[in-house]
């Protein structure tokens, strides 16, 4: 299995190029997720993030917004406008013309406080708003992108690595298994609620940009001196990346059970359909002629659909252990690295110079 998503990766996604942000979901609260997900913003790990979307993320540019701050503003703008030549005009002495502007200034004024007034709470309660403290959080909310990895565009200085690779084919499973007809129907709706896809995906970017960012600091030490040190470090990395590679192995195989399972669902319709359409012939049999023989038969393809109830409920069975081979994985991994350390005791020390 360990050379298993190398295989995957060229198949699913070796001649693409890594397009993909992805959230992770911790880096926000629940407050700022439900706000995005009112402006329509793509931020799970199942469907393309907005690039270009970034900067808007952590500000509020949206309707009710641009009504309250826009309208505010403007109208502040014009009270400001005949309040500068009022003033002046009451300087120079000129009495009758500072009127004018004092009464179309203070005009302006209580028709921007009224404005405010209306529009101001339509603004504050608006599920689309962050407050201060949200805008500040999400300006630093965390992003897994192919840079984030180790990969540089490009023919000659371009590069790329194995854990980019690995959550490229990561990100692409996970867009494929929420496309599937069963990740969306009704009977896996208790299931999906246990499968959290988006935390799945981003905990293997994590750790993956975590062996990125640790390799090559252990591999920009390596001398003469402590080359037997560097290259145990590395193989314990790989043997943490190994771990990594099976779960997204994993993931691919629960890809391919809910395509089972999609297979499935289209032979129950259809055989649900059958069902209903065969009362309707029936119907009219009974009504237009007489055919001992319709009902008989007719009952017997009804046994079809019941068969494929019974398809579907042994693969929910196999669905759900599919699933658990990935759900659990941060504490399966850190269960590993406690057994790898107890096994492998102290690491090589460097020789004495």
């Amino acid at each position: 299995m360990a050379h298993a998503w190398k295989a995957l990766w060229k198949s699913e996604c070796g001649r693409t190029v890594p397009i993909y942000r992805v959230l992770v979901p911790e880096s926000v609260n629940d407050e700022i997720l439900e706000a995005w997900k009112a402006r329509g913003y793509r931020y799970t790990a199942g469907s393309p993030s907005a690039i270009m979307l970034t900067g808007a993320m952590r500000r509020n540019f949206f309707r009710s917004s641009a009504m309250f701050k826009g309208g505010t503003a403007a109208g502040s703008a014009v009270t400001v406008g005949f309040a500068a030549p009022g003033g002046l005009a009451l300087i120079t002495g000129f009495f009758d013309a500072a009127l004018t502007f004092g009464i179309l200034g203070g005009a302006t004024a209580v028709g921007t406080g009224v404005y405010a007034a209306v529009t101001a709470p339509k603004y504050l309660r608006d599920p689309k708003r962050l407050n201060r403290r949200n805008r500040q959080r999400a300006a630093g909310a965390e992003w897994l992108t192919p840079a984030n990895l180790g990969y540089l565009p490009g023919r000659k200085e371009g590069r790329d690595t194995d854990e980019q690779r690995l959550f490229h084919l990561a990100v692409t499973t996970a867009r494929k298994i929420v496309r599937t007809r069963a990740w969306t129907h009704p009977i896996l709706t208790d299931h999906v609620s246990r499968v959290d896809l988006d935390h799945a995906v981003a905990s293997i970017g994590v750790r993956l940009a975590e062996l990125v960012r640790l390799r090559e600091e252990i591999e920009s030490i390596k001398d003469a001196g402590t080359a037997a040190t560097v290259e145990a470090y590395l193989t314990k990395l790989a043997v943490a990346f190994t771990s990594m590679a099976n779960r997204v192995v994993s993931m691919h195989e629960y890809y391919l059970r809910l395509l089972e399972l999609d297979q499935q669902l289209v032979l129950l319709h259809n055989s649900e359909r059958s069902r209903e359409l065969g009362d309707r012939v029936l119907d009219v049999l009974s009504r237009t002629a007489a055919d001992d023989s319709a009902d008989w038969q007719f009952r017997e393809l009804r046994i079809d659909a019941d068969s494929q109830s019974e398809v579907i409920s042994g693969l929910l069975a196999e669905l759900e252990q599919t699933a658990d081979t990935f759900d659990d994985f941060d504490t399966r991994l850190a269960a590993a690295q406690k057994s790898l350390e107890t096994e492998a005791g102290p690491g090589p020390q460097q020789p004495a110079q």
